[in-house]
């Protein structure tokens, strides 16, 4: 893996160095909405069918929001978020979006009834999320909360089969000893910095940024730091979307309140330090089927994003180092989405 990051972080850092800060430019008010869809028999190599094996959901928000009072937003959520370094009252742009989200994780070995018992457990994750981001002169922070539930009561089983019976692709059969239902929780905080911007034309640029995150919670607990380059339009107004994992990608033109034709192509190299991870560690509080994490991960992602009118669609892939002890194969799968804003 490291021999895939080492010239990747060479290249983008090479570029660096010619690169101007660009100015902010006013943004005016657009909500969105997204679904997503993700797989790993999509990853662009070598396909495989086991790890995190499918992922739906739907997102929404609303971009840019001028003050942090200005934002509509339950009362528990803005007594949490108040005193924090989210606040920054006037200063910049604010933008607040909801997520539904489904996950399901599975073993290499899909057509046996029986316990693997060193390759991953089967899991499934269901979860709602809500993230607040405040954005000015090239730096974003975020603070986002996710809360649900992993086992039987995710669903996972049955939309994995549901799924697989659309793409024609093998039903698992391990899904009676998948872990067992249990409350989830994960705290992050992300802060990006975009430091450098070159202008290849009136319309076009790149840019390179860098991201780190840390969370907390018994659904995962990790912090790491990555960096990002850019080349497309509209890279001004879409800055503070950017995210280094393909999973769960929200469409950096929901920030956009312009209706015309944008397109950026992106890619990152990401590390990060792994504490616990339940779909891994198995059940907090109960007996369950779990291996070995490998806390020391990295991974490389790459995507297309564009947006005409009020449309806009993402294409992204990610291929990481092994999650756990024995894993078979790498970390590879794909994210789609498809996005509306008015």
């Amino acid at each position: 893996m490291l021999k895939i990051i080492r010239p990747l972080f060479v290249l983008i850092l090479s570029s660096v160095t010619y690169v101007a800060l660009a100015e902010e430019t006013p943004l005016r008010q657009n909500s969105w909405g997204q679904f997503i869809f993700e797989n790993d028999a999509f990853g662009v190599l070598e396909p495989t069918d086991d790890g995190y094996s499918n992922g739906v959901g739907y997102a929404w928000g609303k971009a840019p929001i001028a003050s942090f009072d200005d934002i509509d937003m339950p009362e528990w959520v803005r007594w949490s978020s108040d005193w924090t370094y989210i606040n920054q009252g006037d200063k910049g742009n604010y933008t607040l979006s909801y997520a539904i989200v489904q996950g399901m994780f599975t073993p290499s070995d899909l057509d046996t009834d029986q316990l693997i018992l060193d390759d991953r457990p089967y899991a499934g994750v269901l979860l709602w999320q809500v993230k607040l981001r405040q954005f000015d002169n090239n730096i974003a922070t975020s603070l986002m909360l996710d809360v649900g539930v992993v086992g039987p009561a995710s669903l996972a089983e049955q939309t994995q089969s549901l799924i697989h019976g659309v793409i024609d692709a093998r039903n698992p059969q391990g899904w009676d000893h998948q872990l067992e239902n249990e409350p989830v929780f994960r705290i992050e905080s992300e802060y990006l910095h975009r430091f450098a911007r070159l202008a290849l034309s009136n319309q076009i640029a790149t840019d390179v940024s860098f991201y780190s995150q840390a969370g907390i919670g018994n659904l995962r607990s990790d912090a790491g730091f990555g960096l990002t380059f850019r080349v497309g339009s509209g890279l001004d107004e879409t800055y503070a979307s950017i995210n280094p994992t393909a999973s769960h990608s929200a469409n950096p033109y929901g920030y956009m309140s312009d209706r015309g034709f944008n397109w950026m192509f992106y890619m990152s190299a990401y590390g990060s330090y792994v504490l616990n991870d339940i779909t891994i560690d198995g059940n907090t509080f109960k007996d369950s089927h779990s291996v070995e994490l490998i806390h020391e991960q990295g991974q490389l992602s790459m995507g297309f994003a564009m947006r005409w009118g009020s449309w806009g669609i993402l294409f992204a892939t990610l291929r990481g180092s092994p999650q756990h002890e024995g894993q078979i194969s790498d970390t590879n799968y794909g994210a789609a989405s498809i996005s509306y804003h008015y």
